[in-house]
């Protein structure tokens, strides 16, 4: 693990409840892996909360996908890094990962990943996607990453704050990815 308060820090926006559920999950993973997590909702950000982010050595970031992008909410995070930490490179070459939830399958889930990506990519941030295959190329995998999605975790909301079984596994999935990325970026623990 590193010195940091957090090696990993799950920035996330929820409506219904799905990416809070989802972000519990992703942290369940990657704690199972040996990495601290921290959990931060987007829409009470104070200045330890900043602080947090810049310290950790990873951020995952969280949002249901609202008409084909990231929820108002959490654009509106997206926005703020723009004085506090792009400008001056602060989270350059950090690691970093999406989520997002929707009630469809697909639901254009797919465009706001990309839209995470992106972000991450203006930040100078090293991106990790999704490398679980589903059913039917890999029979045993059942239920596991249901649209197919690698560059990030696509995760189908039940519409009431849950997920269905599969997602959830697939979330847990995701966080011990991103944990083992991050043990083997930072080189603090030799991997496997």
């Amino acid at each position: 693990m590193t010195d940091t308060p957090a090696d990993i820090v799950i920035a996330y926006w929820s409506g219904s409840g799905s990416v809070s559920l989802a972000a519990q999950l992703i942290a369940e993973g990657a704690r199972a892996e040996g990495v601290e997590v921290t959990l931060t909702d987007v829409s009470a950000l104070d200045d330890a909360g900043w602080q947090t982010l810049h310290g950790a050595a990873a951020i995952v970031f969280g949002t249901p996908t609202y008409m084909g992008g990231p929820a108002a909410g959490f654009k509106a995070f997206l926005d703020a890094t723009g004085d506090r930490t792009w400008v001056k490179r602060m989270w350059l070459d950090k690691l970093a990962g999406g989520f997002t939830s929707g009630v469809n399958t697909g639901g254009d889930k797919l465009a706001t990943l990309s839209s995470l990506s992106v972000f991450a990519a203006q930040h100078g941030m090293v991106w990790i996607g999704q490398d679980l295959i589903g059913a039917p190329v890999v029979k045993d995998n059942a239920g596991l990453n249901l649209s197919g999605t690698f560059l990030g975790l696509a995760v189908n909301s039940d519409g009431e704050g849950g997920l269905t079984p599969g997602c959830e596994a697939s979330a847990r999935h995701y966080g011990a990815r991103m944990a083992q990325a991050v043990r083997r970026w930072n080189g603090a623990v030799a991997a496997g």
